[in-house]
């Protein structure tokens, strides 16, 4: 019998913490690394983390095939068979891929990025430790799509905070210990990415359970791979988009620039949390339910989206200069204020479509998207590689924005809510528009602040307006504000 769903409220705020509460340790951690081990030296380990985030897609999009399977699955037995099959297979996906990442990563760094001579023995010597953490995300993936799909959000998020904290501080830790060499760091990384995993393991026993023995089941090899087959090809193109801006900027710009960019593109992912956690809580959901709801489920998604994410989109571009300046110093702040602000545009389009993105894999449509995210590589590699080289760092930003608009058109589309989509964006647009355009003016601070305060409150109040009635009404706040049920 089918256990009694959670909240999608209260789900969707246990996945939002799990995604804020590393946020937070990462805002501490980043000026220590500036500090501690200079621009350069962590431009070239953010290098390496990029190329450890593509090369987890050699999970084979089974972590995806595994949250569908799942969430349909009534038994045990049935859940364990799914569960065995894709995680054996991750891992063994896993191994090869670090394998390939340790003999291209001494092509990469010896020829193809920037690197300071000095540090690209170190950066040699990681290789090792950079390809021992790839089949660890591998296993990752299946590990969270199981959680994911018994709705185990709290496990969820719990084990990956404990990863990703890892990650991020065990690093810090060797260098505070006077190991400060980027094999040093990597190595660091891999421990707390370890801790990480175990954890989650021990969480996924409790929550699936476990029954019987680690195995390959034939029967399910087939499905897991349909399904996975086309999530995995976007799994590897999607952060080939996601990370080439990246690797290009390391290439012609050298280390110095990726830091440059690399530290306002992951400050504004941080806005991308709460579409990342709405879509974590429906995929299930979706998954399971009848399909004319899934739409009327989607579109109330997407609309409540673009309300809610909208005044936080205005106050970050308003805040944007300042917040760097205090952050990491005015020099660098000056570089990536502007990357940051053409990045939140993207986002501001873009977050509005992943329930669309969500919906069409649980619906078994994942080759829409894969298609999609082929045609579209190689026309965004051309004109990122002429945006960088031309505007240098701000080019990528707008490369990168424009193609974010261009995907969430797509899902409007794939998912029959275009037209209701864009509606909504256009009614929000005008203080997008109008606070990224007081953010080149000489203002006055009194008039700034008085400025932005008129803005965000308009925006705000719009927002409010604009959500689906029955979110309204379950927010004691906006109930009483604008007189429901009375």
């Amino acid at each position: 019998m089918t256990a009694p769903h959670p909240r999608i409220a209260h789900s969707t705020l246990i996945n939002l913490a799990g995604l804020l509460i590393p946020t937070v340790v990462s805002l501490a951690t980043v000026p220590l690394y500036l500090r501690w081990i200079g621009e350069v030296r962590y431009g070239v380990l953010l290098i390496a983390f990029t190329l450890l985030g593509y090369f987890g897609a050699f999970d084979l999009g089974l972590g995806r095939a595994v949250a569908q399977r799942v969430a349909r699955q009534e038994n045990s037995e049935e859940r364990n068979r799914t569960f065995w099959t894709a995680f054996l297979l991750s891992a063994g996906m896993g191994v090869l891929g670090g394998i390939i990442l340790y003999f291209l990563g001494h092509w990469l760094f010896a020829d193809i990025f920037q690197i300071p001579a000095m540090l690209r023995g170190e950066a040699q010597k990681a290789l090792p430790w950079l390809a021992a953490i790839v089949p660890f995300i591998a296993l990752i993936s299946v590990l969270a799509g199981t959680l994911e799909a018994r709705q185990a959000f709290l496990s969820l998020n719990a084990s990956q905070i404990i990863g990703v904290i890892g990650l991020q501080t065990f690093p810090l830790l060797s260098v505070a210990l006077g190991h400060g060499s980027i094999a040093a760091l990597i190595a660091a990384a891999l421990a707390g990415r370890l801790v990480g995993v175990l954890v989650m393991f021990w969480l996924t026993a409790r929550r699936l359970p476990f029954v019987g023995w680690p195995a390959l089941h034939r029967a399910e090899i087939g499905p897991l791979l349909r399904f996975g087959g086309w999530v995995s090809v976007s799994g590897a193109v999607i952060p080939l988009l996601t990370i080439v801006d990246r690797l290009i900027i390391g290439a012609r710009l050298g280390a110095a620039a990726v830091t440059a960019y690399t530290v306002p593109f992951n400050l504004t992912q941080r806005f991308t949390y709460l579409p990342s956690a709405l879509n974590t809580t429906l995929f299930p959901r979706f998954s399971q339910t009848l399909e004319g709801d899934n739409e009327a489920l989607m579109n109330h998604a997407v609309t409540s989206l673009i309300a809610i994410q909208t005044p936080f989109i205005v106050v970050a571009i308003l805040l944007m200069q300042p917040f760097l300046t205090l952050w990491i110093g005015s020099s660098l702040a000056n570089q990536s204020a502007p990357v940051a602000i053409v990045l939140l545009l993207g986002i501001w389009i873009n977050g509005p479509s992943y329930p669309c993105y969500s919906y069409l894999q649980a619906i078994g449509r994942p080759d829409i998207m894969t298609k999609f995210y082929l045609v579209q590589l190689l026309p965004f590699l051309f004109f990122l590689w002429f945006s960088i080289e031309y505007f240098g760092i701000l080019g990528a930003a707008i490369a990168w924005s424009l193609r974010m608009a261009v995907d969430a058109v797509a899902w409007f589309k794939a998912s029959n809510s275009l037209m209701s989509s864009l509606k909504a964006l256009m009614v929000t647009s005008p203080f997008v528009v109008v606070s990224t355009f007081m953010t080149g003016l000489h203002m006055a601070l009194l008039s700034f602040l008085g400025s932005s305060i008129c803005i965000v409150s308009a925006a705000t109040y719009l927002s409010i307006i604009m959500l689906p009635e029955f979110v309204k009404a379950r927010i004691p706040l906006i109930r009483n504000i604008l007189f429901i049920n009375r």
